[in-house]
């Protein structure tokens, strides 16, 4: 047993002076990872962490009573999803052109839900450097963002799912009027 353990510490030595010196990594610039998508026609970026998955849209069930946003209701992994009309809820206009494929699914302390989207562009990986906080986007769309990022003519906002809830623009999806408080009533 000496011998091999000589031999090996031998085998050792002689690989550790042969080893040549690696030359020193360059620091690498930091980055900010995630999904590229567009709802509304708009260009925006989300972090994963910010969002479940990406699917097609399922077969949806209307639920009446409801602002013309709500797409209705979709079994997903053994639950249901509430889907709602990105169009229509951020550029408060209906989609144009064809019917959206795709749905962007948040799942988010005490609200699961879905967005559809005009196009799903995949995986980003972007400077951090790059990062903006100047808002070119109005309305809904502005407040979900939390800046964005330039790239070239583009900018792709980012898409925050915590300002989203926080807007409370999910907050009521009824259609309705809601009922007059006793009090009021003469």
């Amino acid at each position: 047993m000496d011998g091999a353990f000589t031999a090996l510490q031998a085998l050792h030595q002689r690989y550790a002076q042969r080893t040549p010196v690696l030359p020193p990594v360059a620091a690498e610039e930091p980055t900010w990872s995630g999904a590229a998508i567009g709802i509304a026609g708009v260009p925006l970026v989300i972090a994963h962490g910010d969002v479940d998955t990406v699917i097609a849209l399922p077969p949806l069930t209307r639920i009446p009573g409801t602002c013309n946003w709500v797409l209705g209701v979709a079994a997903h992994q053994g639950e249901l999803l509430p889907v709602f009309c990105g169009d229509t809820l951020f550029a408060e206009r209906l989609s144009p052109g064809r019917r959206r494929e795709y749905c962007l699914v948040f799942r988010q302390p005490g609200l699961h839900f879905g967005v559809t989207l005009s196009h799903v562009r995949g995986n980003i990986t972007l400077p951090l450097a790059e990062r903006s906080s100047a808002m070119p986007l109005e309305g809904l769309l502005a407040e979900c963002c939390d800046g964005g990022f330039q790239r070239g003519e583009e900018f792709l906002g980012l898409l925050d799912g915590a300002r989203l809830l926080a807007s409370g623009a999910l907050a009521d999806t009824s259609a309705l009027p809601a009922d007059p408080v006793e009090e009021a009533v003469p």
